[in-house]
């Protein structure tokens, strides 16, 4: 089969994501620029999406540090060295769920192919190179690939072509029910990955095909629906 995995929710912990980030990201501003950014530290990082808060928080940064020692602003797209911030940032930031590699790992023994799915930036390689997963992803669909946002169809219908397979083949595991949703209803299986068990089995959607609790359980589904769906 062709797996699909959810980022942030599924392979890494959002919230260390965000703690781990945050903290990485002032000590690089201030080792680059030689000051500290208070306003990494302050900033509401639940409030808005944190690409968002990110692309404001540097811009805004940058303009005042060069503006401060009275140096022209620094030449090129800020937004450009923004995003190279976030991927050093990133990169040395480990948030990865205890049950991610020993999943992964198992279903590329068994012959199956994974692929990361997510809602967020560009910079997802370097998140998975935090995670110490990025030699084990076949590859990444994100926003910026698909051109659509995730909950959309759009963004589905295209990756089972993209990676030669039925739909029928693919199967994603995400924590959120718009995201399976809008996968299923061009033919990707769909499985809830609930880790906190906040969704009562009878109000489950019909679109849903199962739900598990972690990723260990994930290889063992595979290998059933597998065993009675043959090609």
């Amino acid at each position: 089969m062709h797996v699909l995995l959810d980022l942030y929710g599924v392979l890494l912990d959002h919230e260390k994501t965000f703690r781990g980030y945050r903290d990485r990201l002032a000590a690089l501003l201030a080792a680059r620029f030689g000051t500290y950014t208070r306003r990494a530290n302050e900033a509401d990082w639940d409030a808005r999406a944190y690409g968002d808060v990110v692309d404001e928080l540097d811009a805004r940064h940058l303009q005042e540090m060069f503006e401060r020692v009275g140096v022209p602003p620094a030449a090129g797209d800020p937004l450009r060295l923004s995003r190279e911030l976030e991927r050093e940032a990133l990169a040395q930031v480990n948030a990865r769920f205890p049950d991610a590699r020993s999943a992964i790992e198992r279903l590329r023994r068994m012959g199956h192919r994974v692929y990361v799915a997510t809602g967020g930036s560009e910079t997802n390689e370097a998140a998975l190179r935090g995670a110490g997963l990025a030699g084990l992803i076949d590859g990444i669909f994100s926003g910026h690939s698909q051109g659509v946002h995730k909950s959309r169809p759009t963004y589905w219908a295209e990756v089972p072509r993209t990676i030669g397979a039925r739909p029928s083949d693919c199967v994603l595991v995400d924590d959120r029910l718009d995201y399976l949703e809008a996968a299923a209803s061009v033919g990707i299986l769909a499985l809830l990955l609930d880790r906190k068990g906040a969704h009562r089995p009878e109000a489950m959607p019909p679109y849903v095909a199962a739900t598990l609790r972690n990723l260990a359980g994930l290889p063992q589904w595979v290998v059933t629906w597998t065993a009675s769906h043959p090609s």
